[in-house]
């Protein structure tokens, strides 16, 4: 029989103790190393079998078996062992030194099976690692210890091992013995605080890094070897330098494509903003013109309506004009076709005639000209193309200068050159924009939020026609809200006769021949419908507004969003008609804003996208943002009274 004193001792032994008695190997003692090793399970008192179902088929079984009915003992080393240590968790792999010992009764019979031994998985599973880095020859191979100081601060490492290939790796020849220092000084002391980490928690590393003394990268594995108080660290070294290499030059030829990707898309994303522009002021002017053609046609006009049709259609027909011409150019510069003809010319009277061309548009949005010319400056040029040049300059300073604002215009002399310099106090330009202001097609306002008209090709085309005069020009703006200044040098001309200055820029146009014969019909549902007019361009405004007062309708014009959603906070519509370029905030913001009112507050309002942005994709903006239509300027009369009418018999429905 077993003593208490007996089983206190084997409770207290390093190792794993069991006894097993009789032929079912049935559970008499089991310390709590044993207890630990399978999942503090209770085995008193069951069968091997009952106990531990997880070993069946691993041989274990069949061992004590033997042993009890041979009475040899069996003793394993580095045995695995698959146990069900967790309850409901997967089983788990242990490695196992044991020894099975028989218990004879004293007529020398087996009685009972003493097991005992250690769990060695950790041990065995450091030493496959080692013997697994040890066998990778074709790598750099080496054994380092740490080395302390008195106070146990890490000062260096020293070679135990190395291969053959770590010095083919490395380029470190004889170091076993020496230290780290030893053979690379300024060896960077990251390595060592990697090292002293695996030394320190035994948790193996693998990283890559480079050794600038060696002008190499290394890829690197270190594990801890041997007992943990001497501080061994296993390294196995590859040099990777090729391969970094190779990744580097991979980066940088993805961050090439990357970059012209982008600037792909970018271009693209640019072109289809500029034809849409493109289409908006083409489109915008010929609402008006064709509209008020349409009211002239009807025979009752007044006089003084009359007039005011002819002046609109004229003054839009000079823009569009205009437009096409800076079409042409851009055209002819992207074709390599643009030619001047040079001659001696003065460049103070070509200056003054762009300023008289400008003149009415400074006056007419309150913006002071003030010019301050030197004579005697004279260039070799071509006298139109100059004029161009300041044209497009001064109107482009007149144009993003708000009302009350002011332009200086200076032309000055010195040694070798003529300077102009056009300053205005405007709206200015933000610094990112900045060195993208001569670019074509590129323009620093939205599409559909522009504060201005045209194309904004002309400084682009400026930049071409400077270029082909053998001069430069350049921007300055201290960002938004301060103004810019652009600056055109050009060189002196040693010739001192003078030619005139044409002015190729003032345009005529010959009288037009209107035959006012077809007559417009007002549909009857428009009479007393309240019509609400938003469009940023007033020729458009005020023909629209014409045309539906003619048609008995009460008409309401604003030309931003904000003041039609005031007009609609203050009168709901019957109709809302609404430009989709404007400034600021345009119609899709405008449609947003009106379709989160209440429906008796104008949130149901029907409404109509009228707008120079003609493409599909336009359309489907347009009715996805909320608007009932999308007409294409320039659109007939006849066909917008007839939508409107749709709409007002839909209402009386």
């Amino acid at each position: 029989m077993t003593t208490t004193l007996e089983l206190e001792a084997l409770q207290q032994a390093p190792g794993f103790v069991a006894l097993l008695r009789g032929p079912e190997h049935v559970f008499a003692v089991a310390n709590q190393a044993y207890r630990t090793l399978v999942g503090h399970r209770d085995v008193i008192g069951k069968t091997i079998r009952e106990a531990l179902p997880e070993i069946a088929g691993q041989g274990f079984y069949e061992l004590l078996d033997r042993v009890y009915a041979t009475g040899e003992p069996y003793i394993g080393t580095a045995v695995p062992i698959t146990l069900q240590r967790t309850q409901g968790a997967a089983p788990d792999e242990a490695i196992l030194d044991f020894i099975y010992q028989p218990i004879r009764d004293p007529d020398g019979k087996p009685f009972a099976i003493l097991v005992q031994g250690h769990e060695v998985t950790n041990m065995v599973r450091a030493e496959s690692r080692y013997r697994m880095l040890f066998s990778a020859i074709d790598d750099g191979f080496c054994v380092m210890q740490m080395l302390h100081d008195a106070s146990g601060q890490t000062i260096d490492y020293r070679f135990l091992e190395a291969n053959v290939a770590f010095e083919q790796h490395t380029g470190l020849v004889n170091a076993v013995g020496k230290t780290a220092l030893e053979m690379v000084p300024d060896l960077d002391e990251s390595w060592f605080r990697i090292y002293g980490e695996v030394a320190d928690t035994g948790v193996a590393k693998r990283f890559e890094n480079h050794a600038p003394a060696m002008q190499r990268w290394f890829e690197v594995n270190a594990h801890r070897v041997g007992e943990p108080a001497k501080k061994l660290v296993a390294l196995v070294f590859k040099d990777v330098t090729l391969r970094k290499q190779a990744e580097a030059e991979t980066a940088r030829a993805l961050a090439d494509e990357k970059l012209a990707r982008r600037a792909a898309e970018e271009a693209g994303r640019t072109r289809d903003e500029f034809l849409a522009i493109v289409s908006h002021e083409l489109r915008t002017p010929l609402t008006a013109m064709l509209g008020w053609v349409q009211l002239l046609r009807t025979e009752s006009l007044p006089p003084e309506k009359q007039a005011k049709a002819l002046e609109t259609i004229e003054r839009n027909a000079r823009a569009q004009a205009q437009l096409i011409e800076d079409l042409l150019d851009v055209s002819r510069v992207i074709a390599g076709q643009l030619r001047i003809e040079v001659m001696p010319v003065e460049m103070r009277p070509i200056v003054e005639a762009a300023l008289e061309t400008v003149q009415p548009a400074a006056l007419a949005r309150d913006v002071r000209i003030q010019p301050m010319l030197a004579t005697d400056a004279i260039v070799l040029g071509d006298a139109a193309r100059l004029q161009q040049i300041v044209w497009n300059l001064v109107s482009n300073a007149v144009k993003f200068t708000p009302r009350g604002g002011h332009v200086q215009v200076v032309l000055r002399l010195d040694e070798s050159a003529v300077e102009l310099a056009v300053s205005d106090s405007g709206k200015g330009i933000a610094p990112d924009f900045l060195p993208h202001v001569f670019d074509r097609f590129r323009q620093a306002e939205g599409a559909t939020t522009r504060s201005s008209g045209g194309l904004g090709l002309g400084l682009s085309i400026v930049r071409e026609l400077v270029g082909i005069h053998g001069g430069t020009v350049s921007v300055a703006s201290d960002g938004v809200g301060h103004g810019a200044t652009f600056k055109v040098r050009l060189p002196i001309s040693a010739s001192r006769s003078r030619e005139p200055a044409p002015s190729r820029l003032a345009r005529t146009v010959e009288p037009a021949l209107l035959t006012f014969q077809q007559q417009l019909t007002c549909p009857p549902d428009l009479e007393g419908l309240h019509v609400l007019v938003v469009d940023d361009d007033p020729d458009t405004r005020e023909m629209l507004g014409e045309l539906f007062e003619r048609c008995k309708a009460n008409v309401t014009a604003v030309s931003s969003a904000a003041e039609a959603l005031a007009a609609v906070r203050k009168r709901v519509p019957d109709l809302l008609l609404s430009d989709i370029g404007m400034p600021g905030e345009d119609g899709f913001s405008l449609i947003s804003k009106v379709r989160a009112l209440p429906r008796d507050a104008g949130g149901a309002v029907p409404a109509v996208a009228l707008t120079a942005y003609a493409r599909v994709e336009d359309r489907a903006r347009a009715l996805h943002a909320g608007f009932d239509n999308h007409l294409t300027k320039p659109v007939e009369p006849v066909e917008l009274l007839a939508v409107a009418a749709s709409f007002a018999r839909r209402k009386l429905r």
